[in-house]
């Protein structure tokens, strides 16, 4: 999948700046894979064991891989992150010219997480921020309505505005004693602006369920019910962008059952930010399904298209 993503960013929505990929060690990525990865144009792989003095894995790697970057400004993406646009345009956000930063919604999922149900330790964030924020105490996990706040999958980060901030972020990953209060990295970004009263956003479009069933499926317990193991009926997550559109898609293993990215294409969506998730189904009603423009279609066929041509491990 990763290959066909960096592939489609050149061709398909037009990105034209510089690519980074950071990957642990050795084993973490291979030389032949490397190799494949390093003949896309401007494309550029980083061993993080060569630039740290400490072993990252897993979670920790995100900040240090940003923070590696040298970059200004940067959006970071996970390898299962399918932009339909070019990603470029996050840039253009007023919330991110403000403060520097845009977070990713998660689903507003309840009960999962910790044994106690809801990853986000708050006792133990209320130890840490005090308080909080008025615009965390807004947030859909603050009211006890989910279990997470970001879905780290695509950070939008202007690290020269931003980097005291990111240097707690990443202090707060390589603390063993952080994730056994939130889940990874996802709330460790928030977290260290709450930490430094400094001002963060998340994206102003909310999110989306992404599904592959045609309307007339009914893979489920209801003809309007996603659920858990159901097939290809549990929904990808989608994140949102100006005039209602689907800017990404997250097809994060624990998020789809059924068709492998790149086989078959999303037939609609369903603005999700404000319904309530069990589990992994979420209700809707069906005038709330909303079908994918043509133009995103297209864009969505040449990703199968191009991942036809490679193969994958």
């Amino acid at each position: 999948m990763a290959l066909t993503n960096l592939k489609g960013l050149r061709t398909i929505v037009g990105v034209d700046l510089p690519i980074h990929v950071y990957y642990a060690d050795e084993e973490d990525l291979g030389v032949e894979r490397r190799r494949q990865i390093q003949n896309i144009s401007g494309v550029f792989t980083f061993s993080l064991s060569r630039i740290y003095p400490m072993r990252l894995h897993g979670f920790q790697m995100k900040p240090f891989a940003m923070l590696a970057s040298g970059f200004a400004e940067v959006i970071w993406f996970d390898a299962d992150l399918v932009f339909l646009v070019n990603p470029q345009e996050l840039f253009d956000n007023r919330d991110y010219d403000e403060t520097g930063t845009v977070l990713f919604h998660d689903r507003t999922l309840v009960g999962w997480g910790t044994d106690s149900g809801a990853s986000i330790d708050w006792s133990w964030v209320h130890d840490l921020i005090g308080r909080g924020s008025d615009y965390l105490r807004s947030s859909h996990a603050f009211a006890g309505e989910a279990s997470n706040i970001v879905d780290s999958s695509a950070i939008v980060m202007h690290m020269g505005r931003n980097l005291l901030p990111m240097l707690v972020v990443a202090q707060l990953n390589l603390d063993p004693d952080t994730y056994a209060h939130v889940w990874g990295d996802k709330e460790t970004f928030w977290l260290a602006f709450e930490l430094l009263r400094k001002p963060w956003t998340m994206n102003q479009w909310g999110m989306s369920g992404v599904t592959f069933l045609q309307r007339n499926d009914s893979a489920c317990s209801g003809p309007t019910t996603w659920g858990k193991g159901q097939g290809a009926d549990l929904p990808a997550c989608g994140h949102m962008g100006p005039q209602d559109i689907v800017q990404m898609i997250h097809f994060s293993e624990s998020k789809l059952r059924g068709p492998a990215p790149f086989t078959v294409q999303p037939v609609g969506y369903v603005p999700a930010l404000d319904k309530l998730w069990h589990a992994t189904c979420v209700q809707f009603e069906a005038d709330d399904l909303k079908e994918f423009r043509l133009s995103q279609i297209e864009v969505f066929q040449r990703y199968i298209n191009l991942h036809a041509g490679f193969t994958e491990v």
